[in-house]
């Protein structure tokens, strides 16, 4: 792993240099132009070329066990510069993978993808913790090529870990803050598990826990384990996690998913506060507003119980508009039943 070669330098002076870095590179102030990608590449897979990735603003080219990829990442400078980035990995997409056979169970489940809803993404998040941010788009998806079909698996995992190495050493980061919501939730703490350069990690919705599908000598089929290898954490001296759970999430459920890995890491000697949210899609599986706020807190310094207030602040105005959503719901529905229960009236009856 490449480590920076200004590591004795003052926080102060490291700081300016990655932020005249990131002016002379041309992306702080000239943000990569919206792209729609096509849910029918993303099914597929999406190949690349070296000359057509290098073509795209804000790229990587890299190589993992023996293949070429692609790397997109969307990178913000909204809410401030630094050298330890916040980077943002979000869930899976195009819905389940069959297992056996190895394809989409539910293609119409894939969507197109504009690039500036993850900028905006980046957006919220350098603003929040007042930093840069960095979305890294999956494998396969959000702009990075390969198959969507290898996430959370070792393929997906080292090319994450190739793509921090190589942001590094284009930046000069000093290391990075990991969040992740869902897939991406498990991702973080994987190469948490692989480095020694992660301060911030905040994992919502995480599948954590599930091991899935081996397939031993295929690297693409066979999805990382991180639940057996949390003292590798131990690596990253100043490591602090936070895992946020919707307890009623209905895709990824936290009893089987999220709470056994911080079981797991309390009991290897882990801090590790678990916020229990409510989330206001109507799978109550999306946390990444309160993951904005949990990293945001820790990068700056915030303590658990100030983390745990501003949460709870955000849960209780996503209550209310649980609360208004429902009463609506029911008070459109209200019409409908009167009108069905005068009409199987009888003539003449009251």
């Amino acid at each position: 792993m490449a480590f920076s070669t200004y590591s004795c330098w003052p926080n102060v002076v490291r700081g300016a240099l990655a932020a005249t870095l990131l002016a002379i590179a041309g992306f702080a102030a000239d943000p990569a132009g919206a792209e729609i990608i096509k849910k029918e590449d993303t099914l597929r897979g999406i190949t690349m070329t070296r000359g057509e990735c290098a073509a795209k603003p804000q790229t990587l080219w890299l190589s993992v066990y023996d293949q070429d990829f692609c790397v997109r990442y969307y990178l913000s400078t909204a809410g401030g510069q630094g050298s330890l980035p916040v980077v943002i990995l979000n869930g899976d997409r195009n819905g389940p993978v069959d297992t056996t056979h190895w394809t989409w169970a539910d293609p119409s489940k894939a969507t197109d993808i504009d690039t500036d809803s993850l900028v905006a993404i980046a957006d919220k998040f350098s603003k929040m913790a007042r930093t840069t941010a960095i979305y890294i788009g999956r494998i396969g998806v959000e702009g990075t090529s390969g198959s969507h079909l290898s996430r959370r698996t070792l393929v997906e995992l080292n090319l994450m870990d190739k793509a921090l190495d190589a942001l590094r050493q284009r930046y000069q980061f000093e290391g990075f803050n990991l969040v992740g919501e869902s897939g991406g939730g498990r991702l973080v703490f994987g190469l948490a598990e692989m480095r020694r350069d992660v301060g911030c990690l905040v994992s919502g919705s995480g599948q954590i826990f599930t091991r899935g599908a081996v397939r031993p000598g295929d690297p693409a089929r066979t999805f990382f384990d991180v639940t057996g290898k949390v003292k590798w954490l131990d690596q990253n001296k100043g490591l602090r996690m936070m895992v946020i759970s919707d307890p009623n999430d209905q895709q990824v459920p936290t009893a089987r998913e999220q709470t056994p890995m911080v079981q797991a890491l309390r009991q290897a000697g882990y801090v590790v506060p678990h916020l229990l949210v409510e989330a206001t899609d109507p799978k109550h599986h999306g946390v990444m507003d309160y993951g904005a706020i949990a990293m945001g807190g820790c990068v700056l310094g915030r303590s658990d119980a100030e983390i745990a207030q501003a949460v709870g602040t955000l849960m209780r105005r996503n209550a209310d508009i649980n609360r208004r959503q429902q009463d609506e719901a029911r008070a459109q529905s209200t019409p409908q039943t009167a009108l069905d229960n005068t009409a199987t009236r009888q003539p003449g009856r009251s």
